[in-house]
C-alpha cells in the first residue's frame, strides 16, 4: 500500500506536471482510497468542509473520517466537495505529496485546527474513565472506551515525500504552541513522524494519541523513525504507524447520532409576515 500511495504521488507529478494544485488532488484522492478501502463500513471517508449547527464553516480538509451510521454528509456539491456535520466526524488529515518548507505546512495546519476547535462540538466526558465513581454513567461502562472523553477529534498530517522537511525547523512551533491546537501526529511517509511520546520504564519509547490531555514533564514532541523487520519497508511502517493510530482512535471513540434538525433549523427560518392563516385572525 505504501509503495501504491508512493507511485500515485510520481504518476499526478508526471501526468500533471504544470498543474501542482491537480497532482495535488490526485494524490489525496489516492489516500482516500486507501482509508476508504481499509477501515470498517461504518467510517465514511470524504472531503471537503466541517458545518457546525449555527452554520460556520472550516477550511477544506483533504481527509474527512464521519460516522457512516449516523449523519455523514449535509451537502454534496458538483466536483464532489461535502460539508459534513462536525459532530459526526472522528477523525480528519490534511494530505501533501511533498513538504515544503517555504510553504510552512505545519504552521498552516495549526491555524487551521485553531479554526476548526471554534466550531461547535462540545467534548463529551467519558466518566468511566479512570474507575467507578458515583458519577460514572451505566452506558459508559459497557463502551470499548479507554479515552478520557468519548468524541476526540483526531488531526493528522500526512505527507507521502518528505521534501525538505526538517525537525529542527518546526521547534520553536511545537514548543510554543497549545498542543490543542497542533496536529496529534504528522507522518512523512519516507522519512518518519512526529508524535507526542516518552520513554517508559521499560527503556521503551510509547507515545499518546491526544497531547492535549497529557501535563507530563517526561513528554515531549519527538521525530522518529519507525523500525521494520527484514524484508518490511520504511514505507510500509510509516504508514503502519498512521493506520494503527487512526484504528486505535477509532476504536476508542463513541458519537452520539447528531441531530439533523439542529443543521437544519436555521435554513427553514420564517417570517411571520410570510404566513397565510387558514382561519381569520382579524
Amino acid at each position: 500500500d505504501a509503495k501504491t500511495l508512493r507511485e500515485h504521488r510520481e504518476t499526478a507529478i508526471r501526468v500533471h506536471a504544470t498543474d501542482i494544485r491537480a497532482a495535488g488532488n490526485q494524490v489525496e484522492a489516492s489516500v482516500r482510497n486507501y482509508l476508504s478501502r481499509m477501515l470498517p463500513p461504518r467510517y465514511y471517508v470524504t472531503h471537503g468542509h466541517l458545518i457546525d449547527s449555527e452554520s460556520r464553516v472550516s477550511p477544506e480538509i483533504d481527509i474527512i473520517i464521519a460516522d457512516n451510521l449516523g449523519l455523514p454528509s449535509l451537502l454534496t456539491t458538483n466536483d464532489g466537495t461535502e460539508y459534513v456535520p462536525v459532530t459526526s466526524v472522528y477523525a480528519i488529515g490534511q494530505v501533501k505529496s511533498t513538504y515544503y518548507q517555504s510553504k510552512d505546512y505545519y504552521k498552516k495546519t495549526s491555524e487551521d485546527l485553531q479554526k476548526i476547535k471554534m466550531l461547535h462540538r462540545p467534548l463529551v466526558e467519558n466518566t468511566a474513565f479512570g474507575g467507578i465513581t458515583d458519577s460514572t454513567r451505566i452506558d459508559h461502562l459497557i463502551l470499548p472506551n479507554i479515552n478520557k472523553y468519548l468524541n476526540n477529534l483526531f488531526y493528522f498530517l500526512f505527507c507521502i515525500d518528505a521534501g525538505d522537511f526538517q525537525f529542527e525547523r518546526i521547534k520553536r512551533l511545537l514548543t510554543s504552541e497549545d498542543p490543542e491546537f497542533l496536529p496529534n501526529t504528522a507522518v512523512f511517509l519516507n522519512s518518519g513522524y512526529v508524535a507526542y511520546g516518552k520513554i517508559n520504564e521499560r527503556g521503551e519509547f510509547t507515545y499518546t494519541r491526544y497531547p492535549n490531555e497529557v501535563s507530563h514533564a517526561d513528554y515531549d514532541w519527538v521525530f522518529a523513525k519507525a523500525y521494520f523487520p527484514e524484508g518490511g519497508s520504511t514505507e510500509g511502517s510509516h504508514l503502519a504507524y498512521l493506520y494503527g493510530a487512526l484504528i486505535e482512535h477509532l476504536s476508542n471513540s463513541h458519537l452520539e447520532p447528531p441531530s439533523a434538525y439542529r443543521y437544519t433549523a436555521s435554513m427553514a427560518a420564517i417570517h411571520r409576515s410570510s404566513l397565510v392563516w387558514a382561519k381569520d385572525k382579524a
